[in-house]
């Protein structure tokens, strides 16, 4: 009996890899890939092994098991080897499969960008919370700004879950709004209302806009701070994306400065902080003048981690 084929990859994979005569199932699969892993020194190989699997084929850990004889496409099985290899050189994970899990979307992901965390998935659900409990069903929410997008995470996540009439992002580097519109186009289907995407340092590039939403997960790590960091974040994510000068508290006080002239009244200030300085960034938002109703919001873990405003 002819067992069916998989052949769903969420990203493309250059591979060197020879096409094989044989088609190994996701079982002969998932030993390999423990093998490989195994030699390498990974503790527990078996499961990264189904979880680059599951990654690429965009389903859970556990159907690597449920669907043992299924036989995967050459596409897939080549994906899965190289990201193996990637994992044994130490890439972060999501790196390693190029792709990542954020709320509702499946986001690619290079070393161009930031891996989105599972912290910036609740700020977005605080930020979704706040707009639902103060808007009319029957009216739009207006426009919402994205400083700093990277891989298009917030953005994307609030164009397909918000009411939101446009969603406008902005970031520095070139390279990150590459991932951020190739991740649009992927989303497409999901997306209720337009994302524009906008080259430029911090709000320079939207200063023409007027937004009820201003939203960012800016760099917030002093570079005196950079070797604190953990190995997988320090050495392959982008420094850019990490450090800011002043304490770590640059970028920040710029879009603190900046908002007040690009939200309208009512509107929202909502910012991801390093948990030792939101009292600090409360203090920058109370002093600057112009905002209302300031407050930190703990994230799943009690850190101090969001901060919130309103435009007076």
């Amino acid at each position: 009996m002819q067992m069916p084929r998989i052949g769903s990859v969420n990203n493309s994979f250059d591979s060197s890899a020879a096409a094989r005569a044989a088609e190994p199932t996701v079982r002969a699969l998932v030993d390999e890939l423990t093998s490989t892993l195994e030699l390498a020194g990974i503790p527990n190989s078996r499961n990264p092994a189904r979880d680059i699997i599951a990654a690429l084929v965009g389903v859970p850990r556990y159907w690597s098991v449920m669907n043992r004889d299924v036989v995967l496409e050459p596409q897939v099985r080549d994906a899965a080897r190289v990201a193996a290899q990637r994992l044994v050189m130490g890439t972060p994970f999501a790196y390693a499969v190029r792709s990542v899990q954020f709320r509702k979307l499946n986001l690619q992901v290079d070393e161009r960008v930031l891996i989105p965390r599972p912290e910036t998935e609740l700020l977005v659900e605080e930020i979704l919370a706040r707009f639902r409990a103060t808007s009319p069903r029957d009216r739009d929410w207006g426009t919402a700004v994205d400083i700093g997008t990277g891989s298009g995470a917030i953005a994307l996540s609030l164009a397909a879950e918000g009411r939101f009439a446009r969603v406008v992002a902005t970031d520095s580097s070139l390279d990150a709004l590459d991932v951020a519109r190739r991740n649009a186009v992927s989303s497409a289907e999901a997306l209720r209302c337009p994302v524009e995407f906008r080259a430029g340092s911090l709000l320079a590039p939207v200063r023409d806009l007027s937004a009820r939403l201003l939203v960012s997960n800016p760099p917030y790590v002093a570079y005196d701070e950079a070797l604190e960091l953990p190995p997988g974040v320090r050495n392959w994510e982008p420094p850019t994306a990490l450090l800011s000068g002043s304490n770590g508290l640059a970028a920040t006080a710029a879009i603190v400065q900046e908002g007040t002239s690009l939200l309208e009244r009512g509107g929202i200030l909502a910012l991801e902080v390093d948990e030792r300085r939101a009292s600090l960034v409360a203090e920058l938002l109370m002093s600057q003048g112009g905002y209302i109703e300031v407050g930190v919001v703990l994230d799943l873990t009690g850190r101090e981690r969001f901060v919130f405003a309103l435009r007076a």
